[in-house]
């Protein structure tokens, strides 16, 4: 018979697809060991904290119920939330009962459900069946020994799954942001076709093809548009549509929960006007633009606007829940909107905010694979709004005054070049990264 050393040099790494037969190897040698009827393991579900599924099992008469179960749940349940050993004497006949699990047949057995706990975090669940109690054995304190080092080797486990299961998403997100940039080629193909049949159908209409050839290159440029450029990419976008229709101002809004958020703006050389990082438009304007579906002119005092008197065009962006976004543009006087048609005006936000989802689908993917890095290598993750001045950055305490002018340098450059991710040279500072967002900076730094 195995001693428990023995058994513990059961568990050494093997590759995902042997794992199963090595897991159901060692609860036959616990069986053996402890002359126990039937052994069964439960493990975390590695996307779904709280939540246990069975693993592998030997000795068992039928499947075992449950195959799944919930921390607090029926006895299984309580012995996780618990974090203690917790003991059952069960007749033949209520075996199989959702409340335990269906081990074996006998005529009265005790069923004994052993937390595997690692530095304070349940990792998996061992039922024993036996004739005996055998809860006093397992709390000696070899047994507790053996016990946390199993637990230790389900972390390591768990933990490989959650990274496979993070990695898997990343690759169906990454396929689903590749097919969203062919049916974006696929939509620039289409409008240059439309635009070579308007050229040979339409000769005579040579403002229209100027536009259509104006929108095919706002769509060519924002095709571009990346983590790394957006921003930049967007202030060429405001600049060309600024020059484009002659217009003192431009700038892109977004829709948030707490009002209108502005993305980026153009301002010309004879204009004096900022508009606020934030904007309430009266609801009878944007249920005007929800009901028409077309670009509106607006006055300052429409707006709610106080930069002088400016006539605003607005260009909404609609999706499926309805408006979205909005690109301004601010005139001297009213802009004739009924002269120049309406698909056009629609066309210009369609190039600006599908290419912002992009973005933000890649700033999230970004994001999620950094928390990934943080938690898996233990580094502190800190987070700071991009209003915040860089020389007031919280972080800055922890770099030496000498070298801090350095440090604040090497980050503006960073910074400047729009490249959303800066690591400090080695000689500044080290064990940290920066990645910035347009929203945040987040931070991780190693001990």
């Amino acid at each position: 018979m195995k001693s428990l050393r023995e058994l513990e040099e059961l568990l050494v790494p093997v590759a995902d697809e042997e794992l199963p037969q090595l897991l159901e190897h060692f609860q036959a040698e616990l069986c053996a060991y402890l002359r126990a009827a039937a052994s069964l393991l439960y493990t975390e579900d590695p996307l779904q904290q709280g939540f246990f599924q069975y693993e592998v099992g030997s000795g068992l008469a039928h499947a075992p119920t449950p195959s799944r179960f919930s921390k607090g749940e029926g006895f299984l349940g309580e012995a996780v939330k618990e974090k203690t050993i917790l003991t059952e004497r069960l007749p033949s006949q209520v075996l199989g009962n959702p409340g335990a699990s269906a081990l074996i047949e006998a005529p009265e057995v005790s069923v004994i459900a052993v937390p595997l706990i690692y530095q304070d975090r349940v990792e998996g669940l061992w039922c024993i069946a036996s004739e005996q109690d055998l809860s006093a054995t397992l709390s000696q304190e070899e047994w507790q020994d053996f016990l946390y080092r199993w637990a230790a080797y389900l972390q390591s486990i768990r933990t490989r799954r959650y990274i496979q299961a993070l990695l898997e998403q990343t690759q169906i997100q990454n396929q689903e942001l590749i097919t969203r940039e062919e049916e974006l080629r696929q939509n620039l193909e289409e409008l240059a076709v439309t635009q070579e049949e308007m050229k040979r159908a339409q000769q005579l209409l040579s403002k229209q093809s100027k536009r259509q050839n104006f929108i095919i290159d706002l769509f060519t440029l924002m095709a571009t548009a990346r983590m790394s450029n957006f921003r930049s990419l967007s202030r060429i976008f405001l600049a060309q549509i600024h020059q484009y229709f002659r217009a003192e101002y431009t700038a892109a809004f977004v829709r948030e929960e707490d009002g209108w958020r502005l993305l980026s703006q153009w301002i010309g050389k004879k204009a004096h006007l900022q508009l606020p990082p934030k904007w309430m438009p009266n609801a009878s304007i944007l249920e005007g633009l929800e009901k028409n579906r077309y670009p509106a002119c607006y006055s300052d005092a429409d707006l709610g606007f106080s930069t002088g008197d400016y006539y605003w065009l607005l260009m909404p962006y609609y999706i499926v829940s309805g408006l979205y976004g909005m690109i301004l543009m601010a005139f001297p006087e009213p802009y004739p909107i009924e002269t120049e048609g309406h698909k056009e005006f629609l066309q210009i936000p369609i190039a600006y905010f599908t290419a912002y989802d992009r973005y933000q689908e890649e700033s999230k993917a970004a994001l999620q694979t950094l928390e990934l890095i943080a938690r898996v290598s233990q580094a502190r993750i800190q987070k700071e709004a991009v209003e915040t001045p860089i020389e007031n950055l919280p972080w800055l305490s922890e770099i030496p005054l000498v070298q801090r002018e350095a440090y604040l340098s090497a980050f503006r450059e960073a910074l400047k070049q729009q490249s959303g991710l800066w690591i400090p040279p080695e000689n500044i500072s080290n064990k940290e990264l920066i990645f910035f967002t347009e929203k945040a900076f987040y931070r991780l730094k190693w001990a």
